[in-house]
């Protein structure tokens, strides 16, 4: 965490000039990860970017302001930065390369229930450009792990409430323009001020593609993998005292959708989901109730959860507040 920045984002300001600061301060790193990102559009026309924004606005797509700013910052086309922020369900369509993640929830006494993850993306520069942000309108925060130009969330904490993290899910059809699972997460943290809100919100708001959800309360008990398609939605419970979901169905109802991973693994872009869910579980019953959240990143440094992918490490306690990032690298920590 020492060596990781840290950006307050007024949600009272103008969507124009929320990230004015992270925008003057890490405009450099952020035109490297665009640049790198960008790659992966390359084959994409202008002007069919252009459309895609255009679409993207029709269709209510939220945050457009904020999307507009970083455009105009890092030199691209507002049909360049809108994609870029539609990555992950671009990537339902295999553009950019396929994603992966692994999640966690462990019980750990005096701290209630904490909500580890690692995020693997084929993007190394991730790492380096991995920030904190904390989101402010009037006396409510919620923060987020990110990266600049980034302004949907993946990852995710309000604070004495609950928290959230997306894991790429196979895809059960093309992607729409209804919600993006990121920018579900993030307006989920702006309105919702409960663990039973939350999970209402990310159960039944229809999705323009397939995702995990996995949501951590204060309460004992209060954990879930909410796994989504569009239009359908499975909860998964914390049964015990610990709960694991990396990219693969379980519930029964969505299992032919795992098809794809065999896919997935062809391209390199996986290690194979199951082993990892299975690895997370296994070193969280390990870890025990009595471990600390400094203790949890050694449990996401086991191969394969930790692997030549991981760009962030994670752990969020809802009930306290603290959060601790580290960035992929294993060696020299955080």
């Amino acid at each position: 965490m020492a060596t990781i920045p840290i950006y307050v984002i007024d949600l009272g300001s103008d969507p124009a000039k929320r990230w004015d600061e992270v925008i003057s301060r890490e405009n450099a790193i952020a035109g490297q990860l665009v640049r790198d990102i960008a790659a992966e559009f390359e084959r994409v026309p202008e002007v069919v970017r252009w459309i895609f924004a255009r679409l993207y606005r029709a269709f209510g797509g939220l945050y457009s302001g904020e999307i507009g700013a970083w455009a105009d910052a890092l030199g691209v086309s507002l049909g360049t930065a809108t994609m870029l922020n539609c990555a992950y369900e671009l990537s339902h369509l295999r553009l950019p390369k396929l994603l992966g993640c692994t999640t966690g929830v462990l019980w750990v006494e005096g701290l209630g229930l904490v909500h580890v993850r690692t995020l693997d993306w084929p993007l190394p520069r991730m790492d380096e450009a991995t920030r904190l942000f904390r989101f402010r309108q009037g006396g409510r925060e919620f923060v987020s792990v990110g990266v600049p130009g980034q302004v949907s969330v993946l990852s995710g904490m309000l604070p004495g409430a609950y928290s959230i993290t997306i894991n790429w899910a196979p895809p059960a059809s093309r992607p729409s323009f209804d919600f993006g699972p990121a920018f579900l997460v993030r307006h989920t943290l702006e309105n919702c001020d409960s663990y039973a809100a939350a999970v209402e919100a990310l159960r039944d708001t229809p999705l323009s593609t397939s995702v995990f959800f996995t949501v951590c309360g204060t309460e004992s008990g209060q954990a879930c993998v909410i796994e989504r398609t569009p239009r359908m939605a499975a909860v998964r419970e914390l049964l015990g005292s610990t709960l694991a979901q990396a990219n693969h169905h379980v519930d029964p109802r969505f299992l032919g959708n795992n098809n794809v991973l065999a896919e997935v693994e062809e391209e390199g872009f996986h290690e194979d989901s199951g082993r990892r869910a299975e690895c997370l579980g296994r070193a969280l019953t390990e870890a025990g109730p009595s471990c600390t959240l400094e203790q949890l990143s050694e449990v996401l440094n086991r191969p394969p959860v930790f692997n030549r992918f991981t760009v962030q490490r994670m752990a969020f306690c809802p009930r306290t507040g603290d959060v601790r990032v580290w960035r992929g690298a294993v060696a020299g920590g955080a």
